[in-house]
């Protein structure tokens, strides 16, 4: 088969059918489903490909359901690294180049990159080229782009941030922000190439005096200062002593500017070689304590401030340098003097450690010194332990006895307010923008905030969260997490494609706090992108959206404000009203901490609450072959290069193979090359047996029936949840297996039963693989698409004939027991095997005996007349019931075997006879319920 022309063929019959441009039908019910518009900085890579399949897949399916479905698309633009891409772009920048020459940009087109609407223009355009040619079943009349270059949703945007400061969720503060000092905005998730999900986090700099001048010490863990036997310099580090607001501070060349970003007024001084540093004491403020500064090559100048304090008895990277510099002074360029006092001082109190847990787990470890890479783990396990069980000891001064998580806070505090530490904000990993740019930290001032950390807030977006369908549920803790945890949002920059902030045009509202209620947007796009019906963006006033989306004032006073005629306004609001809320959307784990979260804040914040969101599914991130995808490594496929190579279906069926659940997907390439070969194989045999077989019914035939019918049942009950793979595995490769099993025994199949199946079997792949199944559909004779065809249903009462599935098992187990005798017994030149089941009596004292104990079992079997004329062999037939538990099946052994008999002939190679009257060796007397007695003749 030609998948390449089918799947044409069908692309171009759903456009001019528009099969997917659903339009308000009141009384039937609606499925409204989005996924998160894609950035539009690069091709559609099958990452998003996954998420995107995911909803496409639901929409699919809902639609079978009988649901009038609404699955839009549009395209994101909003952000700083498209215009500084485009920048490096008319720079001449190589390695910018290049990644558009990996990413298969036609070398001539490249120069044209140097305008950011034009990565707009052509990522959007072959996005939807992209989309399209794999099928997706997506309204594309409700499709737009962002930012202020469509300024009818531009208008969107302006209105929903001037209802968010009306209802006092923007507010101006002070925050601690990741920044691009290039593109002098605060950098979101979406903006990073390196660093999602992390954020400015608070650590203490403890002040340490060396004279008059503060040596500023990062940590995380204050309360551990009154155990610092040493400071750590680098030695190869050239340090500055700078004026910090009114003091002195020696730092690393690299904190100066960090500190500056964090409001720290500094004055540089002068240099300071480290290694001239290297000997003097310093005192602990805290502890009145001097301490000597030693050499630690391991101190990177860029992290905090390039000092490092040195706790070794609960720090074990401390421990491992200072028992290094211990065992040879000399290595280290030090006096043994220097060291011959330092003392580990214990502080914390854990169970399962002594006084000094860091010593101990590196002595149970086997650590070797300071390079050894298990101080990582060991570390990890220590501070865990000390963190949230730990007591602090007499050594801590007043807060002696309290734990060191109810200590924290108060102390923390204390250490602050007595000056003897400052709060400096640092990023726990590595930020790199889009634009290639590392970030920092930078507190930013005179900046509008989305006030998150409002409890009120919070308490609408909980009752939200608890009212909504999610998939998978135990993604539930995670949203619980991030909207207890989420902080005030930095919702502006002063920088890149976006909408500017209605009430302070200084600033470009920031591209995740613009996309959070867009989904209400695409009820109306339509009406609003078509020049058709000719709607002005400056028509496009609040009291219009306030009326369309909120319902509030009426539809004279709008139409008379901006010029719209009333019928048009109604038709809108028709549609928002019939499609509103959306029911489910689908995405990224990545993006439960921002942008999923951010939804559900902020439609609490402008809807009512019949509006808010009904559902999300949440997937894991799509591995390629089993590693992780990198642009770094360059094993990154997108969507265009996996469609051609393998074809839209045998695509789509291997991305939603991939995975299901939180737990990370993968692409299986292997899985992908055989895929489009075994739909083909379906294709084939669907078309070459539809309305062909036999008459007549065999119990075979019921099989096959009842085993589909029962896969029916459990592939709708996955197709539920969201777990497309559970799906495709039972709906497909069960459904297949059983096929093989029935053509097996019956060659010729059942007229009926297998034109049911085909059907059946189309139906179902029909999400998953819609091209092949609307051909097969066509060509067996269906009307309309199937896309639109009923999902498939099934009978309760063929799910509860277990009798007819235990039927095929019972003949897959004589044939196996046939084999083995045949194996063992050498008697493969045999030439006829005799089947006897057992005595009618014996099935009748099973009826009987079942589920009894012995003496009940004797009682009611020898009540039986009948029974009795077998005597003793009654009992011990009864005493097997009893010892192995034997139950009856309800399979009518004879005629299952009669009607098998050629099969079985055929799978053991002989002549097969069923209860002959030959029986040579009495065979027959030894079979029982469910295990004929055979005899295989030499």
């Amino acid at each position: 088969m030609d998948f390449k022309a089918i799947e044409e063929k069908w692309q171009k019959r759903y456009e001019e059918a528009k099969a997917f441009e659903p339009s308000v039908e009141p009384g039937r019910p609606k499925y409204f489903i989005t996924y998160p518009y894609p950035y539009m900085n690069g091709y559609f890579h099958i990452g998003r490909a996954f998420s995107g399949l995911r909803a496409e897949v639901l929409a699919r399916y809902k639609l079978m359901q009988g649901y009038n479905v609404l699955f839009p698309f549009a395209f994101h633009c909003t952000g700083t690294p498209i215009v500084a891409a485009a920048e490096r772009i008319a720079e001449g920048e190589k390695k910018q180049m290049d990644i558009l020459k990996k990413a298969g940009i036609p070398e001539e087109e490249i120069p044209k990159f140097a305008d950011p609407v034009y990565w707009t223009e052509y990522f959007s355009r072959t996005t939807k080229e992209d989309l399209k040619k794999v099928g997706a079943a997506i309204d594309w009349s409700r499709s737009f782009r962002t930012t202020a270059l469509n300024p009818h949703y531009d208008r969107f945007i302006k209105w929903q941030f001037r209802k968010l400061k009306e209802g006092g969720y923007v507010v101006m503060g002070e925050h601690p922000v990741v920044w691009c000092p290039r593109c002098k905005s605060p950098v979101g998730d979406h903006a990073r190439l390196e660093g999602e999900g992390v954020t400015p986090e608070e650590i203490f700099l403890i002040k340490f005096k060396l004279g008059e001048a503060i040596l500023p010490c990062g940590t995380y863990r204050p309360e551990t200062s009154f155990g610092v036997t040493n400071l750590w310099l680098n030695p190869e580090v050239t340090y500055v002593r700078a004026k910090v607001n009114d003091e002195e501070w020696l730092v690393s060349e690299e904190t100066v500017e960090k500190l500056a970003n964090q409001k720290y007024v500094v004055t540089v001084i002068e240099k300071v070689k480290g290694k001239d540093l290297i000997g003097k004491k310093v005192l602990n403020q805290i502890t009145g304590r001097e301490v000597p500064i030693l050499p630690a090559v391991f101190v990177e100048p860029g992290r905090g401030t390039g000092v490092v304090m040195s706790v070794p008895a609960h720090a074990p990277y401390d421990y491992a340098a200072l028992r290094d510099i211990e065992s040879s002074p000399a290595d280290f360029g030090i006096s043994p003097d220097i060291i011959k006092d330092i003392r580990l001082i214990p502080l914390i109190t854990i169970e399962g450690f002594g006084k000094f847990p860091a010593k101990e787990i590196i002595e149970q470890m086997n650590i070797k010194d300071q390079n050894d890479p298990r101080l990582e783990d060991a570390t990890k396990e220590i501070y865990k332990k000390e963190f949230h069980t730990g007591v602090l000891n007499e050594n801590c001064g007043k807060y002696a006895g309290s734990k060191v998580m109810e200590a924290k806070l108060e102390l923390e505090s204390d250490f602050v307010h007595s000056d003897m530490a400052a709060i400096f904000y640092e990023l726990p990993q590595q930020v790199v923008c889009r634009c290639l740019t590392k970030c920092v930290v930078k507190i930013v001032s005179d900046q509008w905030f989305l006030n998150y950390s409002n409890p009120i807030w919070k308490a609408q977006a909980h009752k939200a969260l608890d009212a909504m369908t999610l998939y998978p549920e135990k993604v539930r803790k995670q949203f619980d997490y991030v909207l207890d945890w989420l902080k005030d949002w930095a919702c502006t920059r002063e920088y890149g494609l976006g909408t500017e902030l209605p009430w302070d045009k200084r600033w470009m509202i920031e591209s995740l706090s613009d996309s959070t209620i867009y989904m209400s947007y695409y009820t109306i796009s339509k009406f609003l992108q078509d020049p058709h019906y000719g709607i002005k963006p400056e028509q496009l006033t609040d009291e219009f959206f306030d009326f369309v989306l909120l319902d509030k004032g009426t539809v004279e006073d709008v139409s008379k404000k901006t010029g719209i005629m009333q019928g048009l306004i109604m038709k809108m609001k028709q549609e928002f009203e019939y499609w509103y809320p959306f029911d489910m959307r689908c995405s990224g784990k990545d993006l439960v901490q921002n942008h999923l979260s951010f939804c559900i804040f902020n439609h609490t914040a402008i809807f009512p609450e019949k509006y808010w969101p009904q559902g999300m599914g949440v997937n894991g991130f799509l591995q390629l072959d089993g590693q992780k995808m990198s642009s770094s490594k360059g094993n990154i496929y997108t969507l265009r290069q996996v469609t051609e190579m393998y074809g839209a279906d045998a695509t789509r069926l291997t991305l939603m193979y991939g995975g299901e659940g939180l737990e990370d997907p993968n692409w299986d390439s292997e899985f992908a090359r055989t895929a489009g070969p075994k739909l083909a194989q379906w294709y084939d045999f669907a078309l070459e047996n539809y309305g062909r077989g036999r008459d007549d019914e065999k119990y075979i035939d019921l099989w096959l029936e009842s085993v589909a019918t029962k896969t029916i049942k459990l592939t709708k009950e996955a197709m539920d949840t969201m777990d497309f793979r559970t799906a495709i595995q039972r709906g497909y490769f069960d459904m297949q297996r059983y096929l093989r099993w029935y053509i097996r025994r019956s060659p010729v199949p059942n007229k009926r039963i297998i034109s049911w199946f085909i059907d059946v079997q189309t139906r179902i792949l029909a999400p998953f693989t819609p091209h092949m199944c609307e051909e097969i559909w066509q060509q067996i004779g269906g009307q309309g698409f199937i896309a639109k065809t009923p999902y498939p249903t099934w009978d309760e009462k063929m799910i509860a004939n277990e009798t007819i599935e235990r039927s095929e098992d019972f003949i897959r187990k004589v044939i196996e027991d046939a084999q083995e005798i045949i194996t063992v017994a050498n008697l493969t030149e045999a030439k006829e095997a005799y089947i006897y089941t057992s005595d009618d009596w014996k099935y009748k004292a099973l009826q009987i005996a079942a589920g009894k104990n012995m003496g009940d079992a004797m009682k009611a079997v020898m009540a039986d007349e009948d029974m009795r004329k077998h005597g003793k062999e009654v009992s011990r037939y009864i005493q097997k019931i009893i010892s192995e538990r034997l139950v009856p099946s309800g399979v009518d052994e004879p005629a299952i075997l009669k009607e098998a008999q050629e099969f079985i002939a055929g799978e053991i190679g002989m002549k097969v006879s069923v209860n002959a009257e030959f029986d040579p060796q009495n065979k027959k007397k030894h079979a029982i319920p469910g295990r004929p007695a055979i005899f295989i003749q030499s």
